[in-house]
């Protein structure tokens, strides 16, 4: 596919375009180094030594061992692992009574996961959340039991860039019932935002490459040494019997280059996703009539969502589109339903709000220069949109 000279891709919360460099360190794994690691002849073993090499670099990158990283395919297989391991891996009397617990602005693959054990009857709580989508703390108390076996809480949202306390949560958690598991989904925070895994008491973390410029389909899931989780995938016993399946080598190193070099170039963000957001906004704040700010101010920079009344989201971004430029009206993953909505509504937004929310989502390489073009798009396509709108209404 052909990429259009004057494209403005802003979309980068679902998924950002390979590094070349990245895309460098993989072709060797292709072409020349592309023995499956099990084998037991020597080209095998060398590619066994590039995956160990591999995992001790990223354990070494969110500072934990590497026996306590596990490769997969990504944020939906690397959550669902750690729900539904926690849950199965429960004896029966205990399974009856545990309690799990989330929040209502959850990716969908966690939701799902938490969404299907409610409907076999256990007993799940959904946390509420503030009107910058933080998790509402004093709740939290007041539902973490001895009987909570699992909290999962979204480190960074993906529609809003919320990024929560997990500090905070994490004592809470560990203060009431220090057995029980917590895990966030860290996909959209990882390298654009701290984290500290000791220091939050997380027992699991979820993390992807392809939202920090590496392949799609890879990924990795952190899960403290000790924890107790049944595997998903049974087979041939790789990742230390705990994800079975060969591993895909080449995108293993693809992930572990990309973290080089975005971690690299998130230290000069503000000259990309801080700057863009600003030079936008600065537009926006000045020539845009009844639009509203989404966000958590201590948030990822890398997200903006806004709200801008009298339109429908969905009719805004086909018309900026057709200037090439793409953006989004919630979670790439919840096309075609209105689960992208759930978290907008937890935040107590009205179907107007809702209805009138776009995601506009950065990278490092995101370029200030291209915003204010960005800006009149919206101004230009917002009136249109807005007049057609009254016209309608004025005719019936």
């Amino acid at each position: 596919m052909t990429k259009h000279p004057q494209e403005i891709y802003l979309d980068h919360a679902a998924t950002m375009p390979l590094h070349p460099q990245v895309m460098e360190a993989m072709l060797p794994y292709f072409e020349d180094h592309y023995y499956n690691p099990s084998a037991l002849y020597w080209p095998g073993g060398a590619v066994e030594k590039v995956l160990k090499q591999c995992k001790e670099s990223f354990a070494l990158k969110i500072g934990v061992t590497p026996e306590e990283v596990f490769f997969n395919s990504g944020g939906t297989e690397g959550n669902n692992t750690l729900i539904r391991g926690v849950v199965e891996d429960l004896r029966p009397a205990l399974k009856k009574d545990a309690r799990l617990i989330t929040t209502m602005i959850e990716h969908p693959s966690v939701m799902e996961v938490f969404r299907f054990y409610e409907a076999k009857g256990m007993d799940v709580v959904y946390l509420p959340v503030d009107d910058c989508g933080r998790v509402k703390l004093d709740v939290l108390k007041k539902e973490m039991t001895e009987k909570t076996v699992l909290v999962s809480i979204v480190g960074v949202s993906n529609e809003i860039g919320t990024a929560q306390d997990l500090k905070a949560i994490g004592a809470i958690i560990k203060r009431i019932n220090p057995n029980c598991i917590f895990h966030s989904d860290f996909v959209q925070g990882f390298l654009k935002m701290p984290l500290d895994i000791a220091a939050s008491h997380l027992d699991a973390v979820t993390f992807c490459a392809h939202k920090v410029m590496g392949p799609k389909g890879i990924g990795a899931l952190y899960l403290k040494k000790g924890s107790k989780c049944a595997p998903l995938l049974l087979g041939g016993g790789q990742e230390n019997n705990f994800r079975s399946g060969t591993e895909n080598v080449p995108s293993i190193v693809g992930m572990v280059e990309a973290i080089k070099i975005f971690s690299e170039l998130h230290k000069h963000q503000d000259r990309g996703a801080s700057a863009c957001r600003r030079a936008l906004l600065q537009v926006l704040e000045k020539e845009l009539q009844d639009f509203k700010v989404i966000e958590d101010p201590q948030g990822s920079p890398y997200v903006l969502c806004l709200s801008i009344s009298g339109i429908k989201a969905e009719v805004l971004l086909h018309a900026l589109e057709k200037e090439n430029i793409y953006l989004s009206t919630g979670s790439a993953c919840s096309k075609h339903s209105k689960e992208d909505q759930r978290t907008l509504r937890a935040l107590g937004l009205s179907d107007a709000e809702r209805e009138g929310a776009i995601r506009l989502s950065f990278s490092p390489l995101s370029e200030p220069d291209q915003m204010e073009k960005v800006a009149e798009a919206i101004l230009r396509q917002t009136a249109y949109i807005r007049k057609i709108i009254a016209f309608r209404k004025g005719n019936k």
